[in-house]
Order: C-alpha cells, then structure tokens, then sequence
C-alpha cells in the first residue's frame, strides 16, 4: 500500500479533480432543451472540461466538427494523465491508448468506406509520437488501399490486408475484426504485467469487457438479426473471464432473446459474492462497466483503477454528448433526447 501511495497519490488527486468536471443530469436537462448546434456549443465553450479543447480547434460550427472536437477532449484529458503517471500507471494506460488507436483506424476506415466525410480529429502531437502508425497519412486515406499503405509496416497491415483480400467485406466486418484483434492482444498483454494488483485490477476491467462485448453481441444477434450459432461465434472474441466455457455453450444454444437474458441471470456477474448487477437490473453494457469500476475503485482506492474508470466515464460522457447533439440537429422533442441520454 506504501508503494501504491507514493506512486498514485498526484495521479489519483489529479484524476478525482478531472472526475469533478464530469457533466451531470442536470447539464443534460438543460442540453437537451437547446433549439439550435449553436447553444449547444456556446454551452460546452463554457464548461471548464471542454473549454480548452474548443480554444485549441477555433472555429467550429457544424456538427460533424463539434463531435470531433468534444471526442478531441478525451484524448486530451488522456494525454494529461499519462504524462502525470509513473513507469507503472503508463504501463497501464498503454491498454487504453491502443484501443484510441483502433478507434481511429476504425473512424477513418468508415469515412474511406462509407464515403460520409466524418470529421476526424485527434490531439496530433502525443498521438503523431506514440502511435505505430502515421497519423496525417490514416487521417487522410480515402480508400481501403490508402489505409493499408499507411499503415504498412505496423501490426495492424496484415490483418487489414486480410480482410482487404476476403471476398465480401464490410465497415462491419472490419471493426469486428479490428476488436477482436484488440482485446486478444491486451489480454494477452496483461498477463506480463509485473504489478500483481495492477494485473489484476486489468484482468477485472478488460475481463468484464470481453465477457459483455460478447454477451451483447449475442444477444443483439439473436434478438435484432435471428443469426444462427455458427455466424454469431465468427464474431466472438475468443477470450472469457468469469463466463464458463460451458455457459458460453448454452448462451448460444438459446433459441429466444428471452432465454438468452434469463440465462445469463444466472452467471457470476448476477449470482454469488463477486456479483456485480442485481436480480433486475437490465443487460447492459454501461450498468456493468459502472458498477465494476465502482467495486474495483472500493477495492484499490490508490491505484490505476480511478483513473481507468474516469477515461471509461469521459468516453461515455462523450457518447451521452454526441446523442444530444444529434437529437438537437433533428429537432428531436427536448423528452425524447432526455429519454435516450437517461436510458444510456
């Protein structure tokens, strides 16, 4: 605990300061009123989280540039961090980084596809010095093939060149191929972490992770696309946590979305003293990813784990944000964003 201390006490006080800027549901009542883009941007300009990051962009009127500017703060509020930390919280943190990376792939591989002109923005100069790839160059690929060339010579071109080479491809194919390879390579990773509590502390959150990704992915693919067992396990992450290889079997088996939800009330994360949600509480991602961070945070007060939960939060804040934005620019009545940003 001594060690932890002198090494987390800066970094959790910095962490818990940032937490304070979080919006609350207040702030979404009031957003989800706004008539126009404009007044939600003159909001964000005045909240001290996200004040900086507009400084640092200029201009910014459309949509598409506010969501890539607030999406920005996050990495900003990353960079901060990492710089803050020690040798052991950086090794931590790496984890997260590396799905950012992914994230841009993805982005830039949906604008190359899809042809939508997205707005993509990052804090260039940490990500120009950290990422494996060229960041100018991915950024500004307009095909398949311009990506793979930017990012030829990385770990990431033999898997898109793969993918590149299948015959029926999609955006969809893609990104679930791009996280799989993720949460493959992280669990893996982690097991080489030296720090046992930080091993473990990573081991809890990238396990929770993986078990729902693949959980609400079974359970869309049954309840949205009646996909059979076969198709359903291509996209599975092949790693499991506190999920039974055996469960796993049954979850797929099940016929019904109904069955599916009553069966997986009966695992780990709903049963027994490790058991994170309650009886009825709703299959979400967000209620297990909070209520994981919460008793992994009461666990180990000073270490990695406040900050990985505060970056997991401003993400979702983000998320909460680009909802808004996009009921305020469809003039979605004020109750109905307020019911979509609630229900997140």
């Amino acid at each position: 605990m001594a060690g932890g201390l002198l090494e987390y006490s800066g970094l959790v006080t910095k962490t818990k300061a940032m937490r304070a800027r979080l919006l609350g549901a207040d702030d979404y009542t009031a957003i989800s009123e706004y008539e126009s883009v404009t007044d939600f941007i003159a909001f964000l300009r005045e909240q001290p989280a996200y004040a900086p990051v507009f400084e640092r962009h200029g201009e910014v009127a459309h949509r598409g540039q506010v969501e890539a500017v607030i999406r920005d703060s996050l990495y900003m509020d990353y960079c901060k961090l990492y710089r803050f930390s020690g040798v052991q919280p950086r090794r931590a943190l790496q984890f997260v980084f590396s799905r950012y990376e992914i994230n841009v792939i993805k982005n830039c591989l949906q604008s190359a596809m899809e042809g939508n002109g997205r707005e993509i923005t990052v804090s260039g100069g940490f990500f120009e010095r950290h990422a494996d790839f060229d960041l100018k160059a991915v950024m500004a690929a307009n095909s398949v093939q311009e990506l793979i060339q930017a990012v030829t010579g990385t770990e990431y071109e033999s898997l898109l060149k793969e993918l590149e080479s299948a015959a029926e491809k999609s955006y969809a194919d893609y990104a679930f191929a791009l996280d799989i390879y993720y949460y493959k390579k992280v669990w893996k990773e982690i097991t080489k972490v030296s720090d046992k509590e930080t091993r473990q502390i990573l081991e809890q959150i990238f396990g929770t992770e993986i078990d729902w990704q693949n959980l609400m992915w079974m359970y869309r693919a049954k309840r949205f696309y009646s996909m059979g067992e076969a198709d359903v396990k291509k996209h599975q992450i092949p790693v499991s946590c506190r999920l039974r290889s055996a469960e796993t079997k049954r979850l797929l088996e099940t016929e019904t979305a109904e069955q599916f939800v009553e069966f997986v009330r009966q695992t780990a994360y709903f049963r027994g003293k490790q058991a994170v949600l309650e009886p009825e509480d709703e299959l979400t991602w967000e209620r297990v990813m909070i209520r994981t961070y919460e008793k992994i945070c009461q666990k180990y007060p000073m270490s990695v784990a406040p900050v990985l939960r505060y970056l997991y939060e401003k993400e979702h804040e983000i998320d909460l944000l680009t909802t808004a934005l996009e009921g305020i620019r469809y003039r979605i009545p004020p109750y109905e964003i307020r019911d979509l940003i609630f229900a997140m």
